[in-house]
């Protein structure tokens, strides 16, 4: 994986010499395009085939297939969502499209994933440290999510919870070009795996897992690493494998140790309870940045979240 150059890793000291202090903190969605001459956008030209000459061009052939076709209604048609769906699809018109299509399909038949949002329960998955999201990037500048199952208690959460935490979180990363440029990483730590959790892995919630990390989303989850794996994770997973297209399996990395873990991410870019230097931060902690930048409140409420500016202002 093509890594990009940065000053930070070029710089990267033994891990027992490292601190917190040692990484910049990126808590901040920034809504802001990369300038022109940011390093950024020559490594999305050779990655995702984003180039500056024919990009207005692919958002306006975007435009025609969608209405051409008519097989969605999106609920806005400017440069910046258009622009969404291509960088998740490298500016294949026809697939980003597709994806477009997949979106609102997704939104009509999963309801529950996008309106009358229970927010304090949100405020309660992110106390639980179910999911997490560090205010710090990866050594590729990509944002990083955990899911800590054991943290899961599924008599408090259902899995439709989990699902519009995850979509919440995810819809306010797409907000940051950087982040549809370069993709996420995903950490699925199932340490204390149970019998009630591995329940719920259904054909079902596999579905939606595919739809949310890949097929329904305009983002791109680069990597998901799974960590301290059991004897039931591995049956559990035998299970659900068959049920993953083959393009989201090539993305599953199944780590024996923290050491495998760490030929892909960095340690000074993890916490310490993965072999590195930071503290856990709650995803609230990252959330609340954004209570008072206005126009990312905005887009929040454009994805339908009614509530939603009222509840990270709260944060």
């Amino acid at each position: 994986m093509e890594q990009i150059e940065s000053t930070v890793v070029q710089n990267l000291h033994a891990i027992e010499e490292l601190n917190e202090n040692d990484v910049e903190l990126s808590p901040q969605i920034n809504l802001k395009e990369p300038d022109l001459d940011d390093p950024i956008l020559k490594w999305a030209e050779r990655n995702i085939a984003e180039d500056p000459n024919n990009k207005i061009e692919l958002m306006e052939e975007l435009k025609d297939m969608i209405f051409e076709r008519g097989e969605c209604e999106p609920h806005r048609m400017d440069d910046a969502f258009l622009l969404r769906f291509l960088r998740a699809r490298h500016f294949i018109v026809r697939m980003a499209h597709r994806l477009m299509v997949n979106y609102y399909t997704f939104r009509e038949t999963n309801p529950t994933y996008f309106s009358n949002i229970d927010y304090s329960k949100l405020l309660e998955l992110g106390e639980a440290e179910i999911f997490t999201v560090p205010p710090y990037v990866d050594q590729n500048g990509r944002r990083l999510l955990y899911f800590r199952i054991e943290n899961w208690n599924t008599s408090q959460f259902t899995p439709d919870e989990l699902f519009q935490a995850i979509i919440f979180l995810i819809n306010a990363a797409i907000l940051e070009p950087k982040h549809q440029i370069l993709g996420g990483i995903c950490i699925i730590d199932v340490n204390n795996l149970g019998a009630g959790h591995a329940w719920y892995l259904t054909p079902k919630i596999a579905k939606s897992m595919v739809a949310v990390g890949y097929s329904s989303l305009p983002h791109r989850i680069e990597a998901v690493h799974i960590v301290n794996g059991s004897k039931l994770f591995d049956y559990a997973f035998g299970l659900l494998k068959p049920l993953l297209p083959e393009y989201v399996r090539q993305k599953i990395i199944i780590h024996s140790d923290l050491d495998s873990l760490h030929k892909w991410v960095l340690p000074k870019y993890l916490p310490k309870r993965y072999g590195g230097i930071h503290k856990d931060y709650r995803y609230n902690e990252w959330l609340s940045t954004v209570s008072n930048n206005e126009d990312l409140l905005e887009e929040i409420e454009s994805y339908g979240y009614t509530g939603g500016k009222d509840f990270l202002k709260s944060l």
